[in-house]
């Protein structure tokens, strides 16, 4: 019997306290009942997985063959976060749809979350590159990418097409948190975005706030030495 294709597997992940796991009809349910942030986090938010028509047609393109692999992290039995991976990007294992709703922030689900998916990515994929894109207002991101040793490898402005289609309809008001990351340019709204780099092999820290204030265990699980 042949291999299964990289493609066509996405295998559980666990540790940190949590289940990769591939989406399902359950855990779909749980996500369409998650808290929202609203603009301009918007794109994130879930709630039309309350519409059965919708939420099949998202399991379907969630499950479907390809170089696109979607997990949804499970703690105690909870859907407490979710997040893909571009297996054939050309820059490198590209991560994207990192979310954990606002009723799950605060116990470093992100950060935990990540790092299972890249310890396991690097096993498979030795020598490959991580990348990801974030918008410049996300700071709290920011700090989780930082900590699982990311680094800014350029800024760029780009139309995210989601906040471009909000910046029309919001009031000023609403706009002014994140108008410093934000231009009007040849009739268009842009947004100013970090590409973040990892190279294999950079190290994690996966302590929380207090426990990095306090200069406390890195939280950091012993792995097999890696080849360079």
């Amino acid at each position: 019997m042949a291999e299964a294709s990289p493609r066509a597997l996405v295998p559980v992940l666990e540790g940190e306290g949590l289940v990769l796991r591939p989406w399902d009809a359950e855990l779909v349910a749980q996500l369409a009942a998650w808290g929202e942030y609203g603009f301009p986090y918007h794109a994130f938010d879930l709630g039309y997985l309350r519409d059965p028509a919708r939420a099949a047609e998202e399991l379907r393109e969630r499950t479907a063959p390809g170089c696109h692999r979607h997990y949804i992290a499970v703690e105690d039995g909870r859907a407490v976060g979710r997040c893909s991976v571009n297996l054939e990007d050309e820059a490198g294992l590209y991560l994207w749809a990192v979310h954990v709703p606002p009723e799950h922030q605060g116990r470093g689900v992100a950060r935990r979350m990540l790092a299972v998916l890249v310890r396991a990515l690097e096993a498979e994929f030795p020598g490959r590159d991580f990348v990801l894109t974030s918008n410049t207002y996300a700071v709290n991101a920011h700090r989780v990418y930082f900590a699982l040793g990311f680094h800014i490898a350029e800024t760029r402005w780009y139309t995210d097409r989601e906040v471009a289609e909000r910046l029309w309809r919001v009031t000023e008001q609403e706009r002014a948190p994140i108008a410093a990351h934000i231009r009007f340019r040849d009739g268009r709204w842009q947004v100013r975005a970090y590409v973040f780099r990892r190279a294999p092999g950079t190290p994690m820290d996966l302590r929380s706030a207090h426990q990095r204030a306090a200069g406390g265990d890195s939280g950091q699980r012993p792995q097999a030495p890696r080849s360079q």
